[in-house]
């Protein structure tokens, strides 16, 4: 664990059997005492309370115990628990003050036992004898009537001094509440920065609420952190966690529960607070020239580096900003705008690799450990996952799981020139979401290249089709008109003639039935297998859950796919009796006695036309005619059986390439919505919308290219694009971009030599577009259907548009805006982002102290949707804004600025952290008293 602050929930005010109220029965030797407290540390542990105050009424009797089994408790194994694992015993004392009022006098867990009867006699308190069963009746205080007199008190005994922490009882008109008519005075003067009160805090009425929140001008506008507490007195322990508080610290003292009320805004909960999900645990430097080896935690919500210029603040943040894979988007000119990855790779190259250091960086993502370990000498990176073995791995890999956002310094007041780092802003927190789109329109686009393939099939055979039936019509006249010139024929054989066009067409439909079953039987035969893969490779069904229920479900899948196949196996062997020969056929076979009806009237008609007194040279010629023509509708018969198999192709093609259409939108409608967020974010400072079907250029591109030689001018085909990108609506944009596509479809498929010149398609759209008929004779020529699917399958994506908030109501051009103004809009708009860590080095960079402070306000939320890594000179940006860990830099060497060190870590309770504060950051003593005089101290 880190050395920072975290959560712990708190329960403050547990009484013990030595109370004189106890709900149960006494302890009075050391073995029920023990057994007692054992009890205690095992009923905290099933509720989940990680830190309790034991407070009797004047009384610390019980202290000890309950520490010794805090510090005895075993894991399931038996084993002892690490120190951070361990409950938090924080001794104390319930006070009957003469204020009059009680509070609760708290000391650091690590108090001495033998300063317990010391720190009672500074109060004037003479408490039962140890052995006894119960405390001593309670004599209140009246000596102090003040909560200042009673710190005086308590300060005047060095070895208090600092290790204590007092709250009153700030309840709901009780008693002993420091809330009561007439007490306003005491309560503006005392110096407690806390309260507490018995039970629920959500039961205090809205004048005690307003109160303690700082909003009672009577009262001072003195605000105070609140903690709700139990007050548990029963031995079942039935109270025991029903109003407990979490409280954040690094180390369990008096000092940090004051810290955590000067900053409870981010330190104090009534309710389980949230962290982030995604957070970065550590980075490890194996060796590095500047450095030296190190190992840095960070807390999973706000961490800050801090230290001297040149001491290696911002070198810590590109190695880790290394070993994610971070890219910042490069600008197109770099000599107006800082190259940042360049510089991030010759730090590497300076100070790593020739020390063959490597990086390690330890993160999770929903409770799950990764690692990922990076090489200078060759950039090469390996990934572990939980338990797996580590493995090498992509950089795409790694962004793919932690997508961080980064920013170096002076980088988000440079975001304004680099398109790129804006859409950062709105595209980072979807990532993975557009990542799916990508995918879908990649797979969607196959789908479409693969449904015109069938609709060019179809086509073609179309004008195959048209061919054969315009050659097919050729040849049935010609048989007829030299039947008709038959001689010599009787009437009978004359008949038989006739009947040959008739016999024909039938025989022309069964063997189109037999085409079509030979279709369907390939299809089937798709499917069985199709069936069969699944049969072959089902699992059998797990044990657990629910055994039964999973193994009854998967007899019934696997009897579905068994029925499935017998049944296509039936159709199967139906079909191949209906298109096997059909002298193999049984002799009451419909397709045998139709073959053998054909066969007979066949010899007929061949002895008919033998009859014939005409010439042998013009009966050869019926023949062979005959003959083709037979060949030729059976040609067509089969051209028509594939055409109708390609049926639904056109309506197949259309509907993919639509559903390609709708994830442009669907993602143009992510990114409006980010946009609308990013707005919001910024508290209006930004205004952001998506220009749907702006971005033409890639289409333009293609295009161009596509063309080239054709002597169409580059502004003609840059023309088609603007006239998209410019259009008054989406709705028009897309109509337009679909009748520019179908006349260049047209274009595509018109071949001059096949068609001629003079039957070039229309192409209204494209002319009124400035494209002459030369033009679009060079597209004819010049685009293949390939190139048109290719053209087709380019996106027009929409086009982010970012204003800034001048005045109100008045938006300019986000480039035009002050880079102060830049950077302030959109470090809020991170703040109040969440999702993957925000690694920001000197984010105080153009930014105001008035700025500063409102930024604070950001970082108390927003540490709880996302984990912050910053690097800062800004003493305001740690203290108020409450950092959980704090990790100073120094030279190596002092006053030798080749070299830096990271000297310590820790959080701003502990005194050694707050003393590097002060001593390193310009302001840290006032950033300090800042955030004691917010609460009037």
């Amino acid at each position: 664990m880190d050395k920072g602050a975290h959560f712990y929930r708190c329960d403050l005010q547990v009484h013990t059997p030595r109370d004189i109220n106890w709900g149960g029965g006494d302890c009075v030797s050391e073995n029920e005492r023990s057994a007692y407290a054992a009890q205690l540390v095992q009923a905290c542990r099933e509720r989940g309370i990680q830190a309790i105050a034991i407070t009797d009424h004047h009384d610390m009797a019980f202290v000890r115990y309950v520490r010794t089994a805090a510090w005895e408790e075993t894991d399931q194994e038996g084993e002892a628990l690490p120190p951070e694992k361990r409950l938090v015993v924080f001794p104390g004392m319930e006070l009957t003050l003469g204020v009059p009022c009680q509070a609760l006098l708290i000391f650091d867990a690590s108090f001495p036992d033998d300063l317990f009867s010391l720190a009672m006699t500074a109060l004037t308190i003479a408490p039962a004898p140890d052995g006894d069963a119960k405390t001593a009746p309670v004599q209140r205080l009246d000596s102090i009537v003040s909560l200042r007199e009673l710190k005086e008190k308590l300060d005047e005994h060095k070895y208090l001094r600092g290790k204590y922490i007092v709250f009153p009882h700030v309840g709901e008109n009780g008693q002993f509440s420091l809330i009561r008519k007439g007490l306003a005075g005491k309560y503006v003067e005392m110096p407690c920065v806390g309260g507490f009160v018995d039970g629920d805090i959500s039961e205090l009425g809205t004048g005690t609420r307003d109160i303690i929140a700082g909003k009672a001008k009577e009262w001072g506008h003195k605000r105070i952190a609140c903690f709700q507490t139990s007050d548990n007195r029963r031995q079942d322990h039935r109270d025991l966690g029903c109003s407990t508080t979490w409280i954040k610290w690094a180390i369990p003292t008096a000092e940090a529960l004051r810290q955590a009320c000067l900053a409870q805004e981010s330190r104090v909960s009534q309710e389980q607070p949230l962290l982030p999900s995604i957070n970065i645990i550590s980075i490890s430097v194996s060796n590095s020239s500047f450095l030296g080896p190190f190992d840095l935690e960070f807390s999973p919500q706000y961490s800050v580096l801090i230290g001297g210029r040149g001491t290696g603040k911002s070198t810590i943040l590109e190695y880790l900003r290394w070993a994610l894979c971070d890219q910042p988007p490069q600008s197109m000119d770099e000599v107006d705008t800082p190259n940042y990855l360049a510089r991030r790779e010759r730090l590497i190259e300076q100070t790593l690799k020739p020390v063959g250091g490597t990086v390690e960086v330890r993160f999770e993502v929903n409770d799950v450990p990764h690692v990922v370990r990076r090489d200078s000498e060759n950039g090469d990176l390996q990934m572990k996952i939980a338990v797996d073995d580590m493995r090498p791995c992509s950089e795409e890999e790694v962004r793919s799981l932690l997508s961080i956002q980064a920013y170096s310094q002076k980088q988000l007041s440079d975001v304004s020139v680099r398109v790129e780092e804006l859409l950062r802003f709105i595209t980072a927190p979807i990532r993975d979401e557009l990542s799916g789109i990508e995918d879908k329109l990649h797979d969607k686009a196959e789908k479409v290249r693969e449904a015109y393939s069938t609709v060019r099939r179809r086509r073609e055979l179309l004008r195959t089709l048209r061919e054969l039936e315009l050659r097919e019509s050729s040849l049935s006249k010609q048989t007829e008109t030299l039947r008709a010139g038959l001689t010599g024929l009787s009437e009978e054989d004359r008949d038989l003639l006739g009947k040959g066009k008739m016999f024909s067409a039938a025989d022309q439909a069964v063997g189109s039935w037999r085409d079509g079953i030979n279709v369907f039987k390939n299809e089937v035969e798709n499917l069985r297998s199709t069936i069969e893969s699944y049969l072959s490779g089902a699992e059998a069904s797990p044990e657990e859950p629910e055994g039964d229920i999973l193994k009854e479900a998967f007899n019934e899948y696997k009897t579905l796919f068994s029925d499935a196949r017998a049944s296509l196996d039936d159709l199967l062997a139906r079909a191949e009796i209906m298109i096997t020969a059909p002298e193999l056929m049984k002799e009451t076979s419909p397709w045998r006695r139709w073959a053998e009806k054909m066969k007979v009237f066949r010899e007929a008609y061949d002895s008919a036309v033998q009859r014939s007194s005409s010439r042998s040279e013009k009966m050869d010629e019926l023949k062979v005619i005959e003959g083709k023509l037979s060949t030729h509708v059976r040609d067509m018969t089969r051209t028509k059986e594939k055409q109708r198999s390609f049926a639904s192709a056109e309506e197949n093609y259309h509907d993919a390439w639509e559903k390609w259409e709708e994830l442009i939108k669907n993602r143009d409608d992510m990114l409006d919505e980010q946009c609308a967020r990013l707005t919001k974010d910024s508290g209006g400072s930004i205004r952001a919308h998506v220009n749907r079907y702006a971005d033409a250029a890639d289409f333009v591109n293609n295009l161009r290219r596509m063309l080239g030689g054709s002597r169409i001018s580059s502004s003609k085909i840059e023309g088609l694009g603007e006239a998209i990108s410019t259009e008054e609506s989406a709705e028009k944009a897309s109509m337009l971009w679909k009748a520019i596509l179908t006349e260049l479809e047209k274009l595509a498929e018109f071949d001059v030599e096949r068609d001629g010149i003079e039957h070039r398609p229309e192409s209204p759209t494209l002319a009124r577009a400035g494209l002459t008929p030369a033009n679009l004779d060079g597209i004819a020529r010049r685009l293949s259907l390939d190139d048109w699917l290719t053209l087709s399958l380019t996106q027009i994506g929409g086009e982010p548009v970012f204003e800034y908030q001048a005045r109100e109501q008045d938006y300019i051009p986000f480039r035009n805006s002050s880079a102060g103004q830049q950077a302030t809009a959109l470090l809020k708009t991170l703040l109040n982002q969440q999702g993957f860590p925000l690694i920001i080095d000197q984010p105080e960079e153009d930014l105001d102290n008035p700025v500063i402070l409102e930024i604070v306000k950001l970082l108390w939320k927003a540490k709880q949707r996302r984990q912050i890594i910053f690097a800062s000179h800004n003493a305001n940006l740690v203290v108020n804004g409450d950092a959980e860990l704090v990790a100073w830099c120094d030279y190596r060497t002092a006053g030798d600025q080749s070299r830096g060190k990271v000297a310590g870590e820790g959080a701003i309770d502990v005194d050694d952290v707050r003393d590097a504060i002060k001593r390193i950051m310009e302001g840290g003593e006032a950033a300090f008293n800042l955030r004691k005089e917010k609460y009037g101290f």
